[in-house]
């Protein structure tokens, strides 16, 4: 009897990949900060208390990014990421299989096809199912997509709550924060508004950190984009 099975999506948080720089983009004025973020709370669903998985403790010292609002985890250094232009945190993402357990039971190479097709139906656990690998370890909750006036009404709530941390704790941080930030979200996020999914922390606290999902290239997974400045690290 041979037994197959996938690995644990935690256990792939042991192959640690650094935060590499990308380099630098010009800087231009964008979005004025101000006004309230109306989070879309009629999207928001209850979420069950079991439904919160906690993220795999590992030793060796790896960084958890929590947001600053809401306290949800929303990503590790375990995964691959790309630092953007000093304002952005890329990260590479993947499809994995989970709950995959294949199960070889032997069936007799002369039995005939009815019978081996049985054999191998029984030795496959049909509750398999394709998740993205940073969604499903931390738990996040899908928002769906924003057209603009959505995008505006969450992002300028957000970043206005990030500048309010760095006048308080780094003010010169907070100009560099302000005028990158507003620029990315002018270039990129609103320049192709329906690209991107975006996803919540478990608490569905939709006024902090949304992990934005967007497809590039010939990618088979979206890469995801979070503002680094508003993302607490946390070693573990």
């Amino acid at each position: 009897v041979v037994f197959a099975c996938t690995l644990p999506l935690a256990m792939l948080a042991a192959m640690a990949c650094p935060v590499v720089s990308s380099g630098s983009m010009a800087l231009s004025p964008g979005l004025a900060l101000g006004g309230e973020s109306s989070a879309l709370l009629g999207r928001i669903r209850p979420t069950p208390k079991d439904s919160r998985a906690p993220v795999m403790r590992l030793r060796g010292g790896m960084l958890i990014y929590k947001d600053i609002v809401s306290g949800d985890e929303m990503m590790s250094d375990s995964f691959p990421i790309e630092e953007i232009d000093d304002v952005m945190l890329k990260v590479t993402t993947k499809s994995v299989v989970k709950g995959a357990v294949e199960v070889d039971i032997g069936a007799n190479a002369a039995a005939g096809d009815g019978e081996a097709g049985a054999a191998e139906d029984e030795g496959v656990d049909d509750t398999a199912v394709k998740v993205n690998d940073v969604v499903d370890a931390f738990n996040l909750q899908s928002m769906g997509a924003f057209d603009k006036k959505g995008i505006l009404s969450w992002v300028k709530g957000y970043l206005k709550a990030i500048k309010e941390r760095l006048d308080k704790d780094d003010p010169d941080r907070s100009a560099v924060f302000q005028e990158k930030s507003q620029k990315w979200v002018k270039d990129v996020l609103l320049k192709s508004p329906d690209d991107f999914e975006f996803y919540s922390g478990p608490s569905f606290n939709t006024e902090g950190a949304l992990a934005m999902m967007v497809y590039e290239g010939e990618n088979l997974a979206p890469h995801c984009y979070l503002f680094k400045d508003g993302l607490q690290e946390e070693k573990c």
